[in-house]
């Protein structure tokens, strides 16, 4: 009898331990994604300033045209959606934790 007792505890250990690495993995990934949000949210202050200047520039020269833009409205575009999606991924790791 006294084997299971210590088997018991063993397993009650074992299952703890997975549970704390689980958990530890996961709030990881949610640190991940925001370090990830972070980055884009940057990148996109970027952009925003790279297009506010082109679009000044332009202003100063002859007056903008919309050709010229697309492609950084584009990427501040996409990086959005990313940032939805990766805050979507956080608060379905929350649900989780």
């Amino acid at each position: 009898m006294r084997k299971d007792v210590w088997d018991d505890i063993g397993r009650a250990v074992t299952g703890a331990a997975d549970t704390v690495g689980r958990k530890a993995g996961e709030i990881a990934s949610m640190a991940r994604l925001k370090n990830q949000i972070y980055s884009l949210e940057r990148d996109i202050k970027r952009n925003y300033e790279a297009l506010g200047k082109l679009v000044y520039e332009q202003y100063m020269e002859t007056g903008a045209t919309e050709k010229q833009f697309e492609s950084l409205c584009e990427e501040i575009a996409q990086k959005e959606i990313l940032i939805d999606q990766y805050e979507g991924e956080i608060d379905e790791k929350k649900k989780e934790v």
